[in-house]
């Protein structure tokens, strides 16, 4: 496998619930299935043109997750380093489990809330994998 690693940029999403699904699902990515393999990477470093942020940027997979329609995190990505590899909707995953609705408090982040980060996890642990071979199959 790849030394490469995958960056994850969350949305800040800040006192919203669906900014707390993002940054617990990049938490649960880089902390647990895709340790080794993904990293996160500060979104504000990114809107403030961090040099040294921006050019591990354009040198490696980046994956957006965004909470709401404005995609702050993907914006930003595409504007100051040019490129998103994936991209993914909190609210995709709600909709997608309606069975699980995220509670309104944010700290501490309610059990539907982590489940619903866990399933979204999942899928972009899968998608970690897809673009680390996707660069080692290209290379």
């Amino acid at each position: 496998m790849s030394k490469e690693k995958v960056y994850i940029i969350p949305c800040s999403g800040i006192g919203k619930v669906f900014g707390s699904i993002g940054r617990e699902t990049a938490y649960i990515v880089v902390n647990e299935l895709a340790k080794g393999k993904s990293a996160l990477e500060c979104l504000p470093l990114i809107v403030k043109g961090k040099k040294e942020v921006i050019d591990r940027l354009k040198l490696n997979k980046v994956i957006a997750i965004d909470g709401c329609p404005l995609k702050c995190s993907y914006n930003n990505l595409i504007e100051n380093i040019g490129k998103v590899d994936a991209q993914f909707m909190t609210t995709d995953i709600v909709k997608e489990n309606r069975d699980l609705r995220p509670e309104s408090s944010i700290i501490p982040v309610g059990e539907q809330t982590k489940n619903l980060s866990t399933k979204l996890a999942e899928k972009v642990a899968q998608k970690v994998d897809d673009l680390l071979k996707q660069k080692e199959e290209s290379e």
